[in-house]
């Protein structure tokens, strides 16, 4: 998914307009599109919106481009690392925010009661539900400096039992049900420990967002293996474990899906850069 500075500058470049101008016809301070434009700010989408209508640019489904590595999204990084990781987070919702009304309002096709990705929710209720996780994929990978975004979170959770009672404690206050294409808001199910257990992935959508469990993801042996060399973070007051870089690149590179090797190329990019 584009980032918010990509969007705004590939639509005020194919307009022909300085930041400046831009802010004039927004009726703005240069200096906020300044900001956005550097990733040293996270507007919302109405700000966007209002950026975006002042060049005549329709924002459309079409406009999350697959991954190419470039330097132009190595020089997001620095960017990236610069901010607090709960703002890195904010920048994913409300990024996600913003794509998702403009494709409600483009082509009406996401239900109303389908949730954006809200980070802070997500993990405040895992935490205070005691849930024993490493955050994983590239929400885990965006802490880090990894410049895409992503409408989904994903974890593995610690298999013991007293684990999997506390996160199916957690996953109700969330309302989780388990999404598919078809039934996108998500098909009712017995969110219970017993249940948990019976599957190595389950592809929920909460009421915060889209939220998907891998116990044993690819490459890997689970939460002690990933617990290891795991990045913890102080986030919204809680810990948070994040896979490393070297192992988010072993499980991509296991899965070898287009997308994962697409990210694997920018990963390691990152980590010569470092």
């Amino acid at each position: 998914m584009s980032t918010a500075a990509e969007l705004l500058r590939a639509a005020r470049n194919r307009a022909g307009l300085s930041q400046r101008a831009l802010a004039e016809r927004a009726g703005t301070a240069q200096s906020v599109v300044a900001r956005i434009e550097a990733g040293q700010a996270s507007p919302t989408w109405e700000t966007l919106e209002r950026l975006l209508a002042a060049v005549d640019v329709a924002i459309y489904p079409q406009l999350e481009p697959r991954v190419v590595v470039g330097s132009h999204m190595l020089a997001e990084v620095p960017g990236i690392l610069r901010m607090s990781p709960e703002d890195r987070l904010a920048e994913v919702k409300n990024v996600a925010e913003f794509v998702q009304h403009a494709q409600r309002v483009s082509e009406s096709r996401i239900p109303y009661g389908v949730a954006p990705l809200d980070p802070k929710l997500l993990f405040a209720t895992l935490a205070r539900h005691d849930v024993r996780f490493v955050l994983i994929g590239a929400l885990a990978a965006k802490l880090q400096g990894f410049p895409r975004f992503t409408r989904d979170a994903d974890i593995t959770p610690a298999r013991e039992s007293d684990n999997l009672q506390r996160l199916a404690a957690a996953l109700r206050e969330l309302d989780a049900r388990i999404y598919t294409e078809q039934i996108p808001e998500g098909l009712a199910f017995d969110c219970s420990p017993q249940m948990l257990a019976r599957a190595e992935i389950w592809n929920l959508v909460t009421k915060a967002g889209r939220l998907d469990l891998a116990f044993q993801p690819s490459g890997t042996e689970g939460f002690d293996d990933l617990a290891r060399g795991a990045v913890r973070f102080d986030l919204f007051g809680y810990p948070l474990l994040a896979a490393s870089l070297e192992d988010i690149i072993r499980s991509k590179t296991a899965a070898n899906r287009p997308q994962d090797r697409q990210d694997v190329e920018v990963l390691k990019a990152i980590l010569k850069r470092r």
